[in-house]
């Protein structure tokens, strides 16, 4: 980084502000998306549901039932010119559940899964964590030797689908989102700062496929902003203040290859919208720096050097963010699917506001599993990803963010009725 403006930037920073990404895998509702990194033109399995429900229409007659679980294993470094932290906390539940109900022309579905979030962080350091004082909650003559957050997201969905024809077919729903998060800093143990924070609303989706060839699919969807209300309560001064949490809107397409019976390709892409729009006000003044600011903000520099303060103390706009994905899935036996995929992911948060504990970078995920065929009522999966990340650099490379993420899961898939 050339300008000083950026290292101040980095540092006016809240610890209470993590963002979703803590081991949350990117749109990873189920096992199927896990080894195969793209299902947004999915009409050959139920997961469908949690992606692009129009393929639902293509499913046999009959109820049928999804759900499974992900879990897996982190590493966040964060490195700070003096001090390193990191973090290696599991986490095992990450659920995904889903009843959809198929006749003629039509489909009815409703599914529950996390859509963000999902983990925990669990940073510890004897000598203190520098970053953690600078979010104003801590003296930063004493900062605080450990800082605990979780944060998940539960998303419920609930709608339709229907094929006019053989090549057209629609599908619209309203999704319910309730957002949970806890933070806690302390010394050796003994907590001093507790919060929690609280938050649900609602959103909508409509899609479409259309099918120009027997063996070609083209899918869309448009799934609106969440913005979760709430309050956060401070569990050690007893007093609460209004929260707001927002998932982005988003555009997903996809494309359904069938070169044969026995294979599929399949190739996806997310653009996310909402965050690159500026919810803050740009005419608070921050009237001191450093430790004082309890919010996202930044401060800069003029040409002779003095601090010129103000800008979006509350949330500063983010990217546009893409993901690209492509899997294939091939029958090598007639109980036996193996499948693999690839995914790219931009960095949807600009380096001035990153947030160095949880840090959003550009990434690469590869995954792979298969699917196993007990009966014609009953099928089971198992898949893994590694999640390989770009790291993210300030003040002349002094700073260094940087995580890995290895993901595994299983699911069942049965045919009720």
């Amino acid at each position: 980084m050339k300008k000083p403006s950026i290292m101040a930037g980095y540092l006016l920073f809240t610890v209470l502000y993590f963002t979703t990404n803590i081991f949350a895998y990117t749109y990873s509702h189920s096992t199927s998306f896990t080894r195969t990194m793209a299902r947004a033109a999915t009409i050959s399995s139920p997961d469908s549901v949690y992606y692009n429900p129009v393929g639902l229409v293509k499913l046999k007659d009959g109820m049928y039932l999804d759900l499974g679980n992900q879990g897996g294993m982190k590493l966040y470094e964060h490195r700070l010119v003096w001090a390193n932290y990191h973090d290696a906390t599991p986490s095992f539940t990450i659920p995904n559940l889903a009843v959809i109900g198929k006749i003629g022309r039509s489909a009815i579905f409703a599914a529950v899964y996390i859509p963000a979030g999902g983990g925990s962080v669990k940073y510890k350091s004897n000598t203190g964590i520098f970053t953690g004082a600078l979010s104003g909650m801590m003296p930063y003559a004493m900062p605080p030797q450990y800082i605990k957050a979780t944060n998940f997201w539960i998303q419920g969905a609930v709608g339709g689908a229907f094929s006019f024809t053989d090549w057209l077919a629609v599908t619209a729903g309203v999704k319910y989102s309730r957002f949970s998060y806890e933070v806690s800093m302390g010394y050796w143990g003994a907590c001093v700062m507790k919060q929690k924070t609280a938050a649900d609303g609602f959103s909508g989706f409509v899609g479409i496929m259309i099918t120009p060839m027997d063996r070609i699919r083209f899918t869309a969807l448009y799934s609106s902003q969440v913005i979760a209300r709430g309050k956060t309560t401070d569990m050690k001064w007893h007093y609460s203040s209004i929260a707001e949490e927002r998932l982005p809107d988003y555009l997903l397409a996809g494309i359904n290859v069938r070169p044969g019976d026995a294979v599929e390709i399949q190739a996806s892409y997310q653009l996310n919208f909402s965050q690159q729009r500026n919810y803050g006000t740009t005419n608070t003044m921050n009237l001191v720096t450093g430790a004082a600011l309890h919010e996202f903000g930044f401060a800069g520099y003029d040409s002779a050097g003095n601090v010129v303060l103000g800008g979006n103390t509350q949330n500063y706009k983010g990217r546009l963010q893409h993901k690209i994905g492509l899997g294939l899935e091939g029958r090598v036996h007639e109980r036996l699917i193996l499948s693999c995929g690839v995914s790219y992911e931009t960095q949807e948060i600009y380096l001035r506001v990153q947030n160095p504990l949880d840090p959003d970078l550009r990434n690469i995920g590869v995954g792979i599993g298969g699917k196993v065929i007990v009966s014609r009522q009953v099928s089971l999966e198992i898949g893994a990803a590694r999640y390989f990340y770009f790291t993210d650099r300030a003040m002349y490379n002094l700073i260094k963010m940087n995580k890995s993420v290895t993901s595994f899961g299983f699911g069942l898939t049965a045919k009720l009725i």
